[in-house]
């Protein structure tokens, strides 16, 4: 073995002593160093590895290929505490490398710089840069010779490093130790359609591992895998999702998509539906709502800029993708929707959103009103009513207006024009006009989709986010679908029509109905009875409605209606709210049952290394046999994950990215990615005075006084008896 006449030096006895810093050490103090420190005559200090034998290169060691050479070397190093790289070699005419040098990556002159962060307390900045030397001049070496027969051999090995080598908790931000393989790439590619960014993701690697040294990576890492994945992407980026549009209609008859481009040929608005933002460009998405009452998102759009053309051209989609038109469409208090709507829709009933309206009462009136909880119980007992008709509200409006001194109100008066758009009153008999009442619908899609998307996504980033979103909707409308099924709700009357309804309705719906039952029960109560031309009238008082009388005519000659029943008739039965009517369900596609084979093939045999560690942790005790078992199985379970780490880093990493994004790279790019967009919301928005109120108010927190002992709203700095005795003083 060359060596540097190690023989002569004198080995320091205490070495941990002299030459190892506490921050070689773990948290507990007891990690072991890494190397032994020697002394030449002359007084340099040398450090040798400290390893197992059998991962110490020697001469003459063979190995089938250089490649195998040098990783044999590298986990040397990363086991001793340094980093390696390839320097000069020779090769042959014919290009075989005959003699390849590995070195420390110390080696060499000191000339080669490098920036770092250090504390400058001497400035009021504490980060500052400093250049400083990352070579010392190492002389540790292996050379490799080419052998025809053997491979390649071990021609010389220099052990001896001129530093101190890495040791413990260091070790984990060796080149070596920070490799991402497929599983980590997994983690922050599924991570992200989670809404999880890069460090996030590295924190839940942690408490996935135990540990930041478990991870096998750093969080610098897990964001360059992200930003490789966008610029993969790059100004590919439309192209990529119509590509991808484009397969998924050849593979299920059931999707649709359409899109437009401008002049130069950058995507303005696209449009998608299954069977069941990036760019600032808006997102549409058509929801309803299933047999739960949950949201559903059963098309959805992107379009650059929000205009009456952009609009027009996503409701024409829409119609070609559905041909029949929506009964009815809830919005927002949009002017470019009011006036596409009307062109596009000829029979749907447009109407607004009320949850949109009602949370600008507080900014539009603050200063208008002084008494705006008097006022706020009085206006809503008019808006939310079903039970009053269109006169009684008017009537009622305008008693409010005049009591509060609003008549003169633009904003107010702009929305009473309009109230036959988003009043109760004036569409208590349509279909679905309770659900039109309620806030929760906008307010939880908002917030449901805010949990999925983020402003710097790409496109294709943003459709893998959408279908995540999507899997999350079936997925809850399965688990509600199960648990349905597997139990009976509770029973409150004997009656047999609250069983059926139990048995027919989804549990979501049968509360609903289950309320019905029991306020006929004990809310209600008959007056009168008469009977005209065949028709009986019941004239029914309601308790909770505050004595209201309603009028009931049975028909029971002709029987619309029936007596006695003991089963809701089916006729009178909406099949979207009954346990039959469960979300539609897209296609499968062929490239997912090859992809789960070539899983299930990977998870069997990493399950059976799991299982033999698992099998290996329940069997160890105090036996030494049983810990001889256990450790031998830890180090093929090392060695098995260290080599597939291996082998999926030298794999072309755009077939890596190819396999997560989902996406080839286009030969061609015709549709260009959209240009940024500027809508409505995307800019600084004005905050009012009453929102300024609010927050000086959260702002505010009262406390005691040291000058006047009081709890107030102000300390002794500010303190009113301070200022007084200043003022005697003076």
């Amino acid at each position: 073995m060359e060596s540097l006449n190690s023989g002569s030096y004198e080995q320091i006895k205490e070495p941990h002593v002299i030459n190892v810093s506490d921050s070689d050490f773990g948290e507990d103090g007891m990690d072991e160093v890494s190397s032994i420190p020697f002394q030449s005559p002359g007084g340099g200090m040398y450090w040798k590895p400290r390893v197992e034998a059998e991962f110490k290169p020697y001469i003459n060691q063979s190995f089938r290929s250089l490649e195998d050479g040098i990783e044999f070397y590298r986990e040397y190093g990363r086991k001793s505490g340094f980093e390696i790289r390839r320097h000069t070699e020779k090769k042959h005419d014919d290009g075989t490398v005959l003699l390849k040098h590995i070195v420390c990556s110390r080696a060499g002159s000191n000339e080669s710089k490098m920036d770092v962060d250090y504390e400058d307390f001497s400035s009021s900045s504490k980060k500052r840069r400093r250049t400083v030397s990352s070579r010392c001049g190492c002389k540790a070496k292996v050379v490799f010779k080419f052998d025809d027969l053997k491979g390649y051999n071990v021609l010389s090995f220099v052990e001896e490093h001129s530093h101190f080598l890495v040791s413990g908790s260091g070790k984990q931000f060796l080149k070596s130790n920070r490799v991402l393989g497929l599983a980590h790439k997994k983690l922050v590619f599924d991570g992200a359609k989670a809404n999880m960014g890069p460090n996030k993701t590295y924190n839940f690697a942690k408490e996935l591992c135990g540990s930041y040294s478990n991870v096998g990576a750093t969080c610098t890492e897990f964001k360059n895998w992200s930003r490789d994945v966008k610029l993969y992407i790059g100004d590919r980026d439309a192209q990529m999702i119509i590509e991808k549009f484009t397969d998924k209609k050849e593979m299920s008859d059931g999707f649709f998509y359409d899109y437009a481009v401008d002049e130069g040929g950058r995507l303005t608005r696209i449009f998608w539906a299954e069977e069941i933002m990036m760019y600032n460009m808006k997102f549409v998405p058509f929801t309803g709502l299933d047999n739960y009452k949950k949201c559903v998102v059963f098309a959805a759009g992107l379009i650059a800029k929000e205009d009456i053309d952009n609009y027009v051209w996503i409701f024409e989609v829409f119609m070609k993708c559905m041909i029949r038109e929506p009964k009815c469409i809830v919005t927002d208090q949009c002017p470019a929707m009011k006036q596409a709507i009307p062109t596009v829709f000829t029979e749907a009933r447009h109407r607004l959103c009320m949850w949109h309206i009602m949370k600008k009462f507080n900014q539009k009136l603050a200063k208008c009103i002084s008494k705006m909880d008097d006022f706020k119980r009085k206006i809503n007992a008019l808006i939310w009513s079903i039970d009053i008709d269109p006169a009684t509200f008017e009537v009622g409006w305008k008693d409010v207006m005049k009591e509060y001194k609003l008549e003169s109100n633009e904003w107010l008066c702009e929305l009473y024009n309009i109230r036959e758009s988003w009043i109760p009153a004036y569409y208590a008999d349509d279909p679905m006009a309770g659900l039109l009442r309620t806030t929760s619908i906008s307010e939880s899609e908002n917030s449901f989709f805010d949990k999925f998307n983020r402003r710097s996504d790409t496109l294709t980033e943003f459709y893998l986010r959408y279908e995540s979103a999507m899997e999350k909707q079936r997925h809850t409308n399965a688990r509600l679908n199960y648990e349905g099924t597997k139990s009976m709700p509770r029973m409150d009357t004997p009656l047999l029509l609250e069983r059926d309804a139990a048995e027919l309705y989804t549990r979501t719906m049968f509360y609903e109905v289950q309320k019905e039952i029991m306020s006929s029960c004990y809310d209600m109560s008959i007056n009168s009875i008469s009977e005209e031309d065949g028709v009986k009238i019941f004239s029914i008082k309601d308790k909770r409605r505050h004595g209201k009388i309603f009028e009931v005519n049975h028909a029971y000659l002709n029987n619309d209606m029936q007596s006695d029943v003991t089963k809701i008739p089916r006729h009178l039965v909406v099949n979207r709210w009954t346990k039959g009517a469960e979300m539609r369900h897209s296609l499968q596609f062929k490239e997912i049952s090859e992809q789960c084979n070539a899983i299930e093939v990977t998870n069997r045999k990493l399950n059976d290394i799991w299982y033999d560690f698992q099998s290996c942790v329940s069997l160890a005790g105090l036996d030494g046999e049983r810990l001889d078992y256990l450790e031998g199985k830890l180090k093929e379970l090392k060695h098995s994950l260290r080599e597939s780490r291996w082998k999926s880093d030298t794999q072309n990493k755009n077939n890596v990215m190819e396999f997560f994004v989902g996406s080839k790279i286009p030969a061609e790019v015709i549709v260009k990615p959209p240009i940024e967009s500027r809508n409505k919301g995307c800019g600084r928005r004005i905050v009012g005075d009453y929102e300024k109120s609010i927050s000086q108010r959260k702002k505010k927190v009262p406390r005691l006084c040291n000058m006047c002992k009081k709890i107030d709203f102000h300390d002794a700095r500010t303190c009113p008896l301070k200022k007084t005795i200043q003022q005697s003083d003076v």
